[in-house]
């Protein structure tokens, strides 16, 4: 036995690993009672899950594959929840619509993890006989880890970086100084109201809910890491790079105190200093209101438990025998856990009509890419978690011409468990005489090509507006490969005004940034875009392995390069 690992484990008492006398080996007791020996298999694997982890609930196929694999073959695997955010009831619960028949274990605290090495969910962790540590890492590659030790041969990756959840341990790494670190209630707490709490309530598309202490706590440490990378809150426009609405940009001062917290073992604080909860619509309510139409496909659609992500369209049941002119277009999706985004076309030639079944026999048709597969379409209104609906200015619509169809195209997560869905959309009908019609049209450029294993490669995009416009927002769109984009307008007098900037783009958050002040354009105004993209190894969000040469299409693995432009004419 590893004498370390020996005492590490003795140490795990209250998670329910314990020991008859001291010389034996440990044992793992899961949540029926049932005691395991852990020198009694070949190896052992843990696998660290929590319910609410997304990336965790996508792995959970792949966890109980390799589970029913190795069992036969003298491995003992364990499913353990590392989230003080779930209880062992909503534990078992999860793992039973999964269908795992492997020992759950409930680590509190994440002691358990702390003492193994792992540090996110999901996340993989092998034992050998003896009880040595030999492998810690993402899931995919705990299986050549499990075959190495059941062969006696040394496993050759002893560590392999996983993208997950963090594990929020109760032990503070630091402890602030003096008392004078922050706390929840007089510096959290702000913060979340602000930016995170309009998604992260219950009923709400965000996947837990950070709305007090007892439920912001478990996810300190994942907060913490997400903030510091930028990748929350789903905010992609670098500040001084145009003036836009609900913007959410962390300062440096409030990345710090979340830093803070988190490093001091997130601490509450006095009670007396939490500010007032902040003024919502009911969570899974419409936003602006109850709508004039409110729409949604006559079906729900089914949505398979494993595989890849799913770009579904539905025409909506709408005709419009007139001109209609929409204020807003507000989105609720039914099944928030799955839904990442959705995006309303609309199809001018009304061809789509035909395709209000596919040949699947469900609602809609799927697409890959995020394309809709309509030849005539206009660009209506798009929503993701964190973008607030609102009406379009005084006099200013979106038009939908006599004869057209909607189209709702929804981007499904799957979850490790069958699912449905039937989302939404509210239309608001535009009260007011109309000035002006909002129209969408993209910046861009088409004819590239990214040679593979080469970083920083740029795609450059320029036109010149024939007639003067009023821009009102701007969305970025690249796919897996994209890095960075620029957009500016240079005015004929030579004045120069920044439009985006994104640095550091996202797939996963394809926003549309509406402008606090919209833009008078005059023409002759050229606008000007600059794009970077990574088609190396190094991109973790890279699809091709080996890399490959990339060129202009509607798959994911292939490349675009847009700004989409919603707009009027003066």
């Amino acid at each position: 036995m590893n004498r370390a690992l020996l005492l590490c484990l003795a140490a795990l008492l209250p998670l329910s690993l314990s020991f008859a006398r001291p010389a034996e080996p440990p044992t793992v007791t899961d949540l029926s009672g049932k005691t395991h020996a852990l020198a009694s298999a070949k190896a052992s694997v843990f696998f660290f899950t929590s319910n609410e982890c997304p990336i965790a609930r996508r792995y959970a196929p792949k966890m109980r594959e390799l589970s029913q694999s190795y069992q036969p073959k003298g491995v003992q695997a364990f499913l353990v929840n590392a989230s003080g955010a779930d209880s062992a009831e909503s534990f078992k619960k999860w793992a039973g619509e999964r269908k795992f028949s492997l020992p759950l274990v409930k680590d509190t605290g994440g002691k358990l993890a702390e003492k193994l090495g792992a540090t996110l969910t999901p996340e993989a962790v092998v034992l050998d006989a003896s009880g040595a540590v030999r492998y810690v890492g993402r899931i995919d590659e705990s299986a050549d880890a499990l075959d190495a030790v059941l062969a006696g041969q040394p496993v050759k990756k002893s560590r392999v970086f996983a993208q997950g959840c963090l594990i929020f341990s109760e032990s503070p790494a630091s402890p602030p100084g003096g008392g004078q670190g922050a706390t929840y209630s007089k510096d959290i707490a702000p913060i979340l109201n602000r930016n995170c709490v309009v998604c992260h309530r219950k009923g709400d598309v965000a996947p837990f809910a950070l709305t007090n202490y007892s439920e912001s706590k478990p996810w300190a440490t994942m907060i913490a890491s997400y903030t510091q990378k930028r990748l929350m809150p789903p905010w992609k426009a670098t500040p001084g790079h145009g003036d836009f609405l609900d913007a959410r940009w962390l300062s440096e001062g409030e990345l710090g105190k979340i830093s803070s917290w988190a490093k001091s073992g997130a601490p509450e604080g006095s009670k007396k200093d939490l500010p007032a909860p902040p003024t919502l619509h009911p969570a899974g309510s419409w936003a602006l209101g109850t709508p004039d139409v409110a729409l949604k496909s006559p079906k729900p659609f089914a949505l398979e438990a494993e595989g890849k992500d799913v770009y579904r369209n539905f025409t909506l049941p709408i005709d419009f025998t007139e001109d209609r002119y929409v204020s807003a277009i507000d989105f609720k999706p039914e099944n928030p856990g799955i839904v990442h985004h959705m995006i309303v076309y609309v199809d001018l030639d009304g061809t789509t009509v035909a395709r209000r079944e596919g040949k699947d026999g469900q609602p809609g048709w799927s697409v890959s890419g995020g394309g809709s597969g309509i030849e005539n379409e206009d660009w209506a209104e798009g929503w993701a978690p964190g973008m607030n609906p609102r009406r379009q200015d005084e006099g200013i619509a979106i038009k939908i011409p006599r004869g057209a169809k909607l189209v709702l195209q929804i981007h499904y997560h799957k979850s490790g468990k069958p699912e449905t869905d039937n989302s939404s959309i509210g239309l608001y009908w535009a009260k007011e005489p109309i000035k002006s019609i909002r129209s969408v049209r993209p910046l861009g450029n088409p004819f590239f090509a990214l040679y593979p294993n080469k970083d920083n490669q740029e795609v450059r995009a320029e036109m010149t507006l024939p007639v003067a416009v009023t821009l009102r927002e701007i969305l970025p769109h690249m796919h897996m490969l994209g890095k960075t984009m620029k957009v500016w307008a240079t005015l004929p007098d030579g004045t120069e005004k920044k439009l985006v900037y994104i640095q550091n783009w996202d797939f996963n958050w394809q926003m549309s940034y509406r402008y606090a002040q919209p833009i008078k354009l005059p023409r002759g105004t050229k606008l000007n875009l600059i794009a970077t993209y990574d088609n190396t190894t190094k991109n973790p969000n890279q699809p091709s392995s080996p890399p490959k040469l990339v060129q202009f299409g509607e798959q994911t693995t292939d490349e675009m390069c847009f700004a989409f432009l919603a707009y009027s004419r003066d």
